[in-house]
Parts: structure tokens; sequence; C-alpha cells
């Protein structure tokens, strides 16, 4: 299971993960709420392992502020992932095959008003095996 355990360290660099996921008063919740995937071993002139991944987010604003929607935009974490997944996932030694992504829902409290946004990013990677 490296390649999952190198996909979850890899996206994590690429959303700003040690800064933006957090839980707290002080900051807005941006959290990971799924993470599934799927293995397959594939033969591209060696066997290796290739894998699917959709990983889902849930960005919302801090709780004690007075903003309706988080500081953080789902276009600023695109475009953050956009100009560094090809580095980053070659330094990890892996390859991406594909990749989408997907705004799901604007979910508006009744009660507040403010509003917290989900999304996923959907990805094919297989394992490098020449540097």
């Amino acid at each position: 299971m490296d390649l999952v355990r190198k996909v979850r360290q890899t996206v994590k660099i690429l959303i700003n993960a040690s800064k933006n996921m957090k839980v707290s008063r002080e900051v807005d919740v941006f959290n990971e709420l799924a993470f599934n995937f799927s293995m397959e071993s594939t033969d591209y002139s060696t066997q290796r392992q290739m894998g699917t991944f959709t990983i889902q987010y849930l960005i919302s604003p801090k709780q004690d502020s007075t903003n309706t929607a988080p500081s953080i935009t789902y276009d600023q974490i695109i475009s953050a992932f956009d100009a560094g997944k090809a580095q980053a996932f070659k330094n990890a030694g892996l390859i991406l095959v594909s990749y989408s992504y997907e705004q799901s829902d604007i979910l508006v409290d009744p009660t507040t008003g403010s509003v917290s946004l989900t999304f996923g990013i959907n990805i094919q990677v297989t394992e490098r095996t020449r540097t």
C-alpha cells in the first residue's frame, strides 16, 4: 500500500494541507471527508500498481467569524493543485495518468447563512519504475 501513502502525502502537499486543513475557532474548517481508492495491477513493460483515487473535502468559514463564506475559494485550491501537480507526483515517484475535479455542493446553513463548499479531486496514478 505504498502507492496509497504516496498519493495521500502528495495531494496534501498540493492543496497546502498543513496550512489549510485545520479545525479551530481561528481558521476556516478545511477537512478531508473521504479518501476512496481502488487498486489494480497493470503492465507497462514492467508489472506495477495503478490506483484510482477520489478524495473529497469540505471548506466552511470559521465558527466565530462574521464571514458567511470561507476565506479560501475552490478556484484557489484547484489552481494550486494544477500548478504543482506534475512536479509533485514526479517527486513522489508516481505517474499521474488522469485527473478531474468536481465542485460538488454548496451548502447554506439556514440559521446562520454561512456557506460551505464540498468538492472532490479524482486521480489515477501508477508507480514510476525509472527515475
